[in-house]
């Protein structure tokens, strides 16, 4: 037989979760051809040869909670995933996105990924080439572009809502019977055309750059269950919906939630996909709503809780975001190259004025009060990666020695961590999944049956997160090297990262190495997998900064059959397209 790809003596773990195995994994036509014993194939019927002995191989990664929207109409890698052996990424997730749209929404629907997702608003305005009004022209569009992964869209509430209610009334107000008709009638449309799951917010805490909540944050079930009545194809719906009372906020407020999951789960048969982590504020809750949410799907109904693998939080530095960053002083040299800005930094008057005064946009003094609750699990930048790092070395701690104003010591700590080359410059704030400085909550979730791993949020809040590298962070930290804890079994992890995104999906041709399958495939130096420090990047559209990460360990990535990454390095291949439910 004649192969356009073989890879020989590899340490295969399929995905399924069965042990890993040595074998030879031959490939043709985008497809995995031949599954074999190792050494058993001709070397001289592939057009290639990788030599995996020694490395793993397994199935390409897929990410179900992304923000590519309006950044994959114009970017054919959607880095920082590709970076991570990413092969499908999922898109349209919390509600938001760009279609629907009516001609005069299009800026409407950039506030409020801008003010929702921390997209810069100028780099959705410069990037996205506008070819489409309903969601199965969104999805041709989508389609018409190569790409290095797979991307696969949900049809999100908020633009869906918009679409049709923005000109008749209040977009978060009641709908009426017609319109409700109408969102379920476009839902299957969107279903028809290739959507693979309807998504939602409920969480109050997100708005558009003006203030508004996402369309949908306030719906009744009536037109949920509308909606998801509609949106179901041979038998398969998922609602995908971020939660009120997520960041503990309101106990009371996410119980009724999971409350709400469960009866709309019963009253459509959808699967419901609900965001959870554990909190600073209340610790212990994430461990009663997984058995909330265990005694629902014991009556029938199924409620899936989906968690990141590592702590959830925010980066910090003088070059991306920060508790001063609209404060008037600072934003006076804020245009400084980082060295001047430094210098004047350190000036004990601008120090002391800086500090002194009030934060001006609703949005960033939300995000610092985030950062001022979450000081005790806040780490300076002391090794290329923090993983699970011990509490006495959090920035919070130090304040307490050190005997300082919290703002003085958060203000000290950027300047030394910016005049530190050896160090990535950032603080970590870690305001989710570490309350107990550690991650054995994390690990529990993680072991608990029906948990899925993802948000990672690729594409989104790009100046304060890089988690969309947690695949990486998975096998280095989890797998390979934890001290403070149990480990993850490799074959866990790896079905963790994919067969389970993709049962859950419906993707019934990747997720797994076996024969017919779709050739999505990682070749892994496991011993050599090293997470780098992110990076701020100015690549986005408009010019505007992001943060990326890169890593080490990724032999090759193989999308359809295609490299498109050999060791960190981008080949130039795009046999990525849209995958449509």
């Amino acid at each position: 037989m004649n192969l356009d790809l073989l890879l020989r003596h590899a340490e295969l773990v399929d995905g399924t979760g069965a042990p890993a195995r040595r074998a030879d994994v031959a490939v043709r036509d985008g497809r995995i051809e031949a599954i074999a014993d190792p050494g058993t194939i001709e070397t001289t019927n592939a057009a290639e040869v990788i030599e995996t002995k020694g490395l793993l191989v397994t199935p390409g990664f897929i990410d179900p909670h992304t923000h590519y929207d309006g950044q994959a109409t114009w970017d054919d890698r959607l880095a920082p995933s590709a970076d991570h052996g990413v092969t499908t990424v999922v898109m349209g997730n919390c509600g938001v996105g760009f279609a629907p749209v009516r001609p005069n929404h299009k800026d409407v629907l950039i506030d409020l990924m801008e003010g929702v997702e921390d997209i810069p608003g100028a780099a959705l305005h410069d990037g996205i080439q506008w070819a489409w009004e309903s969601f199965p022209e969104y999805l041709d569009a989508l389609s018409s572009k190569p790409r290095a992964v797979e991307v696969a869209a949900q049809l999100p509430h908020g633009a869906l809502r918009t679409y049709a209610i923005g000109d008749e009334g209040e977009v978060n107000g009641p709908a009426s019977d017609a319109q409700v008709a109408e969102m379920a009638r476009l839902a299957a449309e969107a279903v028809e055309a290739g959507a693979i799951a309807f998504s939602s917010n409920r969480i109050t805490l997100h708005t558009s750059t003006s203030g508004e909540a996402v369309p949908g944050t306030f719906a009744e079930s009536r037109e949920v269950n509308a909606i998801m009545k509609a949106a179901q194809k041979e038998g398969h719906g998922l609602f995908q919906v971020v939660p009120a009372g997520l960041m503990g906020e309101d106990p009371d407020g996410f119980r009724r939630e999971l409350a709400f999951y469960r009866q709309v789960s019963l009253d459509t048969g959808c699967t419901v996909l609900f965001t959870i982590a554990q909190n600073n504020v209340q610790p212990e809750l994430w461990r009663e709503l997984f058995d909330m949410a265990d005694a629902a799907n014991a009556e029938g109904a199924k409620l899936v809780p989906m968690t990141i693998n590592r702590p959830g939080g925010l980066l910090l530095s003088w070059d991306t975001f920060h508790p001063f960053v609209d404060k008037p002083s600072y934003v006076e040299i804020a245009g400084l190259p980082l060295a001047e800005r430094l210098e004047r930094l350190r000036d004990p008057a601008l120090r002391k004025k800086i500090i002194e005064e009030p934060m001006q946009t609703p949005m960033f003094e939300h995000a610092a009060t985030i950062v001022m609750s979450s000081l005790g699990s806040t780490y300076l930048p002391t090794t290329d990666a923090l993983f699970e790092p011990d509490p006495s070395l959090s920035l919070g701690r130090s304040i307490e020695e050190r005997g300082v104003e919290p703002l003085e010591g958060i203000y000290d700590a950027l300047c030394d961590a910016a005049e530190k080359p050896a160090t990535p410059g950032f603080l970590n704030v870690f305001m989710g999944n570490y309350a107990e400085g550690h991650l054995g909550a994390v690990h529990e979730m993680l072991n608990r049956p029906g948990t899925l791993v993802g948000g990672g949020d690729g594409g989104a809040h790009v100046t304060v997160i890089c988690d969309a590298s947690y695949p990486t962070y998975m096998l280095e930290h989890w797998v390979r090297d934890r001290r403070r804890g149990e480990k993850i079994p490799i074959e866990q992890a790896v079905r963790m990262l994919t067969a389970d995104p993709a049962d859950l999906f419906g993707m019934k041709d990747r997720g797994r190495v076996a024969k017919g399958l779709r050739a999505d495939l990682n070749v892994i130096d496991l011993g050599g997998m090293t997470l780098a420090s992110p990076r701020v990047e100015h690549d986005l559209p408009s010019g505007s900064p992001r943060l990326l990460q890169s890593a080490t360990g990724y032999v090759a990535t193989i999308c359809g059959g295609q490299v498109t990454c050999r060791n960190g390095v981008d080949t130039g291949a795009r046999p990525g397209g849209l995958y449509r439910g």
